[in-house]
């Protein structure tokens, strides 16, 4: 009977959290992840369970915007985020089992924060992409995205907020466009690589995996469907809010 409750709690929580993510470019973690833990998980295993569900979130994304004929990834831009983001994420997966996280996830959390305050400042922010870029302004966003790759594999949230902002604030990619490459990369494939880490090294609780999983399509198909029909100053207002809402959580979460 706990277990039934905790798998409806669970279903609820991370349905919402992955459709305000799909919408936002990210969040879902800062509240899927201490559920996890708040329902009985510890930490390690927690994060192995929550990096397997989230990689729905992102093929949710995929099979929504694949019945729309055009997925409009970059193709430079998509080409960093696999060599340089991939073995970041790796890298960070295995930092993970060996650090304490509490003082980086209150970093972590003001800086999300201050992120969220940016981007709800600047009126103009994800409306005005390039049409071409530099090569200084490339390779600047690939060391950046290996930063965040590094934050993907070895804490549980804000990966996609801040490979968001990466894509909108230095590759200069608008917003909509910028949020489908976070949820191809980030959500699917860097939290499939850092799931197959992790969940190696400390296991994952597959018992939860199916209602996860369910609710995380489901979320991210809707959200996505969502994300098409909002305008571009809707979806930053969202971005603005899951961004402040979620550095306090991170923050509260590590106190």
């Amino acid at each position: 009977m706990q277990d039934a409750i905790s798998q409806a709690v669970l279903f609820t929580v991370s349905f919402a959290a992955n459709l305000l993510a799909s919408v936002s470019g990210g969040g879902a973690g800062f509240i899927q992840f201490p559920l996890l833990i708040m329902l009985g998980l510890p930490f390690p295993l927690a994060l192995g369970t929550h990096k397997v569900a989230v990689v729905f979130l992102g093929l949710g994304a995929l099979a929504r915007k694949g019945r729309g004929g055009s997925w409009g990834l970059d193709p430079v831009v998509s080409l960093i985020m696999l060599v340089v983001g991939v073995p970041a994420v790796a890298l960070g997966s295995l930092i993970v089992i060996s650090i304490p996280a509490a003082p980086a996830e209150v970093a972590l959390g003001a800086i999300t924060i201050a992120c969220g305050a940016y981007s709800l400042l600047r009126r103009r922010f994800g409306e005005r992409p390039l049409a071409r870029r530099t090569v200084w302004r490339n390779l600047a966003g690939a060391c950046l995205m290996a930063l965040v790759g590094l934050f993907s594999g070895s804490l549980s949230s804000g990966a996609g907020l801040f490979a968001t902002l990466v894509l909108v604030g230095v590759f200069r990619l608008d917003l909509k466009r910028a949020i489908l490459h976070t949820m191809v990369f980030v959500a699917s494939l860097w939290n499939l690589v850092g799931a197959f880490t992790v969940g190696a090294a400390c296991g994952i609780h597959w018992r939860w995996i199916p209602v996860m999983v369910a609710a995380t399509f489901l979320g991210s198909y809707l959200g996505t469907t969502l994300l098409q029909r909002l305008s571009v100053r809707l979806v930053r207002l969202a971005f603005s809010a899951v961004a402040i809402l979620s550095g306090a959580l991170l923050m509260a979460h590590a106190l």
